[in-house]
């Protein structure tokens, strides 16, 4: 039996069981519904207090509260940015954790408060577990078989005696064997970026060991690398520490400090997103605590929360090594609201591929809708381990068997110990591959946000299993060196929305309208019958990019409001494609459904789920770029290249949450020009909706601009509601 089968049958046989399936539970979660009197001063909880009660159903926890308290905690500003535009259906101010004495008398309360009136959506909470096959000791490097041969590798013990592969593969001659640079090409990937101090990467997971030198320890300016840890859990004392021995490791594969030499046992591993050893240390890590004590399971809710805080304290990704078999709203939510606020989460697949390959495993799902990126498990000769799930939305694949990674410095509370460094394997460990490569395009990039991460990671990977995107290994193996390279100082980024130019009636059919939403699709839930409309929008590239044929295009959620195709519409996820290209111009398609008259309930108000002057597409323009700015047409902008922020919701209703790169001056002004309001801000700043006479701001489209201390200015475009 050859080395590679035997590998792979070990770690079958050590596979954990399938990822959770919901079980009867007694917690649920609803978002109650908003006062229908706009002036009633009482509380939604407090309205539907007697309903609940008389349902046999406690408030155990509230959303927004948490989310705020954890941002305070940390240091940071909590963000109202978290509620999405009301599309979404997103209120986290009114999202509750409800518990019911027994399992039967919850199935009873989520039932009743489906049809209620007091309540905007109800569900289960889902159960989400690790998603590691195994750890293994790993022989000291020093026994090891090989001797590195290339001067250029980073001094990392483990590195250097060829154990991880999975960023330099060595081929027959590494540790573990396999194919020639079957690997992420990390060592031509730090030669164009090694990480931002200034940049986070969270870890939502079992926790970390603080103490892990790979991981903690100071930056190079006296502060401590490990910044704004938070446990999202009922845990008491609230702190992060890994009593499992999951979130340690994970973290590892991350963010392991590189080029930094030996530490436990003469021993060290180096990290995608790890600096160079030399002063940069890599990005800034933001360790959330999830699970509640020693166990590897973790909720929903606390998935949600996580993902909702790591945003307000301004990570730019988030590593989820969880998945479960149930779709969760609130996940859902989160996932958007977070995209929205340029913080991507990046999920395991599964590793249920022997089982069920094609499930949908959640919240890895979500990236079919441009939500999440998903992650699957390559061994070490570029092939989808057996174990590896390939459910919709597969992105692209990454190492994820015998990964060298950090472990505790002390011995779990199952009595684990492997002198702070171990061998683990799991689409756990393919995921924060990824996490580090965004880490590392956003420290080179700032301006990168919202779904570019997902499309550059996708067109950047190795084509491996069958040729082209298929559903196995999706767009292939990541790697890190062409994604960086696709972004360096010769590419210009293009961020905007267009409304769309025309519509099309293209076909009728049966729509299903699946959640409740506000606006239209709360009114036509069920099957009805219906007009699919295509609505289109042509843009023009500017002069500035050169050769049209080398830009890339893409849309993004954020921005976009249109549906999908097919008829169904089982929840408002923005859609849009691209359908044509021709010199400088490209055109974007979305859909709409407009009700047959003899079913709708309001014709005047027929079209779901937006009117068709609500369609919008968001999108990003991506290529070399020459640098004078007087080629640029009228009416479009240039493509920034460095300073960059974030404006959001948009449309926006209330405040306006801002994430700048750096203290400056906001400064917003009407559509003719006339400014409206002007301010000092920091990294984090908002716009109230107030005008400088202290009125509030009408609806329409601003401009906000925000200038640094050089002087150097981008700006924004926005719509309030």
């Amino acid at each position: 039996m050859t080395f590679r089968n035997a590998v792979l049958l070990m770690l079958i046989g050590l596979a954990a069981p399938v990822a959770a399936s919901t079980t009867a539970s007694t917690r649920i979660v609803a978002q109650l519904a908003a006062s229908p009197e706009p002036a009633e001063r009482t509380g939604a909880l407090a309205r539907v207090a007697p309903r609940l009660a008389a349902l046999g159903l406690i408030v155990r926890r509230t959303f927004q509260d948490e989310a705020s308290s954890s941002a305070r905690r940390s240091g940071a500003t909590a963000s109202r940015g978290a509620a999405l535009p009301a599309v979404y259906g997103f209120a986290p101010e009114r999202i509750v954790l409800l518990e019911a004495p027994d399992s039967s008398l919850a199935a009873h309360a989520m039932r009743a408060l489906v049809s209620s009136a007091l309540v905007d959506w109800v569900e289960p909470l889902r159960d989400r577990s690790l998603q590691m096959i195994g750890l293994e000791r790993a022989q000291d490097p020093g026994a090891a078989k090989h001797a590195a041969t290339l001067d250029s590798l980073p001094n990392d013990p483990r590195l250097q005696s060829k154990r991880q592969w999975g960023l330099y593969n060595f081929g027959s001659s590494g540790f573990y064997g396999g194919t020639a640079r079957a690997d992420v090409h990390a060592l031509e990937a730090w030669h164009l970026g090694t990480g931002n101090e200034r940049m986070k990467l969270a870890i939502a997971d079992t926790g970390i060991d603080p103490q892990q030198p790979e991981l903690g320890g100071l930056l190079a300016d006296g502060s401590p690398r490990i910044v704004d840890a938070r446990n999202i859990t009922d845990d008491y004392p609230s702190v992060v520490t890994d009593r499992y021995g999951h979130g340690t490791p994970v973290a590892g594969v991350a963010v392991a400090r590189t080029n930094d030499g030996p530490h436990f046992s003469n021993s060290g591993v180096a990290g995608v997103c790890g600096g160079d050893g030399l002063g940069n240390s890599g990005c800034a890590v933001v360790p959330i605590k999830i699970t509640a004590g020693n166990s590897g399971n973790a909720s929903s809710w606390d998935i949600a929360q996580a993902i909702t805080y790591a945003a307000d304290v301004g990570a730019r990704a988030v590593n989820l090594s969880f998945a479960g078999d149930s779709p969760s709203r609130l996940e859902r939510l989160a996932l958007t609201s977070s995209l929205l606020r340029g913080c991507i989460v990046v999920a395991a697949a599964g590793n249920s591929g022997s089982l069920y390959p094609t499930k949908a495993w959640y919240p890895a799902a979500y990236a079919l809708s441009g939500l999440c990126i998903q992650v699957g498990a390559t061994d070490p000769f570029d092939e989808r381990v057996a174990f590896s799930s390939y459910g919709p939305g597969l992105d692209l694949m990454a190492p994820g068997v015998n990964i060298e990674t950090t472990f505790m410095s002390y011995p779990s509370d199952a009595g684990a110990v492997y002198d702070g460094y171990v061998a683990g394997s799991g689409t756990s460990f393919a995921a924060p591959f990824v996490t580090g490569a965004v880490g590392l395009l956003a420290a080179m990039r700032p301006e990168l946000t919202d779904t570019d991460f997902q499309h550059l990671l996708r067109e950047s990977a190795d084509d491996i299993g069958a040729p082209g995107v298929d559903a196995q290994t999706g767009y292939g193996r990541l790697n890190l060196a062409r994604a960086l390279q696709a972004v360096d100082a010769r590419f210009g980024l293009w961020h905007d929305e267009v409304a769309a130019d025309s519509f099309a009636v293209v076909g009728a059919g049966m729509l299903r309208v699946g959640e409740r939403n506000p606006g239209t699709m709360d009114r036509y839930s069920g099957d009805v019958w219906s007009s699919r409309i295509a609505a289109y929008a042509t843009v023009t590239l500017p002069d500035s990019f050169p050769d049209p044929d080398s830009v890339r295009v893409w849309p993004r959620v954020g921005g976009t409001f249109a549906a999908r195709g097919d008829y169904r519409l089982d929840s408002f996820t923005p859609s849009a494609e691209i359908i044509a290209r021709s010199g400088r111009t490209f055109t974007l398609r979305g859909w709409l459904y407009r009700i047959d008259e003899d079913s709708c309930a309001t014709c005047d108000d027929a079209y779901v789920p937006l009117a068709p002057s609500n369609v919008r597409f968001g999108f990003t323009a991506l290529g070399p770029v020459t640098r004078g700015l007087a080629q640029q047409p009228t009416g479009a902008p240039a493509p920034t290249t460095s300073l960059h922020f974030t404006a959001g919701p948009n449309p926006f209703r209330g405040a306006l949450e801002l994430a700048l790169p750096s203290a400056g001056t906001v400064s917003v002004h009407d559509a003719s020009g006339r400014m409206v309001r002007r301010f000092a801000a920091t990294t984090r700043a908002q716009w109230d909706g107030f005008d400088t006479r202290g009125l509030d701001a009408p609806p329409g489209l601003y401009l906000v601009r925000f200038e640094d201390r050089h002087g150097a200015h981008v700006t924004r475009r926005v719509v309030r509601l």
